[in-house]
């Protein structure tokens, strides 16, 4: 799929609108809500919600055209960006001035997002729901490239315990495969 430019500026502007204000919403929050929103939608409804691409940066997936997008909902006056002090570090904060429409998005996308976006603002920090955007795809990704929405998916498989090995070793002899 590719991008739907003014269907992010309506998610981006939307989940801002729903959760910017909040005392620990920042552009972490607001990065891992769009990606996994995005790879959420990809495995539930087959589709991303936007066609917005991530790329592998140290803190985990990052959307590519969200800075634009930011810095355009700002010069529009539709959001307001400041940074803060949070102890050692800065924070990205926002502000809607004025409720995001919804007629962009089917239901099914509503209901995904709207689940990350409390999901994501009420039960994480930054730092919690970073750590559960640093799956395996994104650990095999190189820092910069870009990361397909199916790469969540991916997954290391474990060794196998001894019963298991000693099952696959008495079938592949069954099999006369050993």
């Amino acid at each position: 799929m590719d991008l739907n430019r003014e269907k992010l500026r309506a998610l981006v502007l939307y989940i801002i609108w729903k959760a910017g204000e909040q005392k620990d919403f920042g552009i972490t929050k607001l990065y891992k809500t769009l990606w996994f929103s995005e790879a959420r939608a990809y495995q539930a409804l087959g589709r991303p919600i936007t066609g917005e691409t991530y790329v592998r940066q140290k803190f985990g997936p990052v959307p590519k055209h969200v800075g634009d997008v930011l810095n355009e909902l700002e010069r529009d006056g539709q959001i307001m960006i400041w940074s803060e002090p949070y102890f050692d570090f800065k924070v990205i904060r926002f502000r809607a001035f004025e409720p995001a429409g919804t007629d962009l998005f089917t239901p099914d996308e509503l209901s995904l997002i709207d689940w990350w976006v409390k999901h994501i603002d009420e039960e994480h920090s930054a730092a919690s729901i970073s750590e559960k955007s640093h799956d395996y795809g994104w650990k095999i990704a190189g820092m910069g490239e870009e990361l397909p929405l199916r790469a969540f998916l991916a997954s290391r498989v474990r060794a196998p315990n001894d019963e298991e090995l000693s099952w696959a070793q008495q079938e592949a002899s069954r099999l006369g495969l050993r």
